[in-house]
């Protein structure tokens, strides 16, 4: 598959105005089909794909100025694709899930995804300097409401997030879209349960032959925010009990929704050390390693959706694959594998 091919594929749900725009998104292209060929993040390994007989230093140059251009942005060149796929799930319920991951050289990236089967499809994210970890209640709200523009009113949502998205802001903006979310919390959280008892939630343990501890409509912290249902969950699988906040009523629900939340690890494995290696750019400019994850998340979209489609491929799957083995691959690892085939 030729990078015109991707190009094709691309414009047929996003049509570009203006000769400017035009150049921009045929080089968009490009560097997408570069990153799926190679597997390689880097200045040099995207500059090797563009179509050009200029010297390989000229090409670096040229991803250099496209992923610093104030005129390279999600709005233009990635939202009409996240806002297609989501236009497919309209009758679906969604599930978001909000995490950071370390990208680029000393930076790294919060990003909303939405779940889709045993992976996550990025949505929006941002990117600042520093470790995992260091976003603030403020970056994680404004990510949201970005993610909310998307949405219609009427779609049924969940949100889903570990330890450091617990903030009450973050519940409360949730609750007033009508969302149900799942959100892990530390020990050391203070909730006030209905009985009017205090205590941090790591104080509760299972007992012996039991599973779980449930508590409902529950106050937390010192400023007694709430409600908000909280569960003491220890199975053999997890070495210490999960601590999770949520505004379902049933103790099951928020057990198997808490479980989806390990779908967006496997899409960061995907983008980084088992796709295209996003981790391992030496860029430590935030807003370039942003726009980077323009073309890295467009690649892994397009290599998802082909991959889920892979019935349109079944007359050479076998000269790429096993049919015994076929079941050890991911949609993605399918659909990349068949767009280096036909290269």
């Amino acid at each position: 598959m030729h990078y015109k091919d991707i190009k094709n594929r691309l414009e047929k749900l996003h049509q570009m105005s203006g000769k400017a725009h035009e150049a921009r998104f045929s080089k968009l292209c490009q560097l997408i089909y570069s990153v799926i060929k190679r597997g390689k993040s880097s200045l040099c390994s995207l500059g090797s794909g563009l179509a050009s007989e200029s010297a390989l230093a000229s090409r670096e140059k040229q991803v250099k100025r496209f992923l610093q251009s104030k005129y390279t942005d999600c709005e233009t060149f990635y939202l009409p694709y996240a806002q297609a796929f989501l236009a497919g799930l309209e009758k679906q319920e969604l599930i978001l899930v909000i995490d950071g991951t370390d990208m680029g050289k000393n930076c790294a990236s919060l990003m909303v995804s939405v779940v889709c089967g045993k992976r996550s499809i990025p949505l929006v994210w941002l990117v600042k300097e520093g470790q995992k970890g260091h976003f603030s209640v403020a970056d994680h709200l404004s990510l949201l409401t970005q993610v909310g523009h998307l949405l219609t009113a009427e779609q049924s949502v969940v949100l889903l997030g570990d330890g450091e998205f617990d903030a009450w802001e973050l519940q409360a903006y949730a609750q007033s879209q009508n969302w149900h979310y799942v959100l892990r919390t530390a020990k050391n959280t203070q909730i006030e349960d209905a009985k009017g008892d205090r205590y941090r939630i790591g104080e509760c343990y299972p007992e012996v032959g039991q599973k779980y501890v449930w508590l409902e409509d529950c106050l937390l912290n010192q400023a007694r925010q709430g409600f908000v249902n909280a569960l003491a969950w220890h199975e053999k699988k997890y070495p210490y009990p999960l601590y999770l906040l949520s505004n379902f009523d049933w103790v099951k629900d928020v057990m198997d929704y808490y479980r989806r939340r390990f779908s967006i690890e496997t899409l960061f494995g995907d983008i980084k050390s088992r796709g295209f290696n996003g981790h391992k750019t030496r860029l430590k400019d935030k807003q370039m390693i942003h726009n980077l994850l323009i073309i890295i998340c467009l690649a892994y979209l397009l290599c998802f959706m082909i991959g889920s489609n892979q019935d349109a491929f079944k007359h050479f799957l076998a000269k790429i694959f096993r049919k015994d083995r076929m079941h050890q691959y991911s949609c993605f690892h399918i659909g990349l594998k068949i767009i280096q085939y036909c290269h």
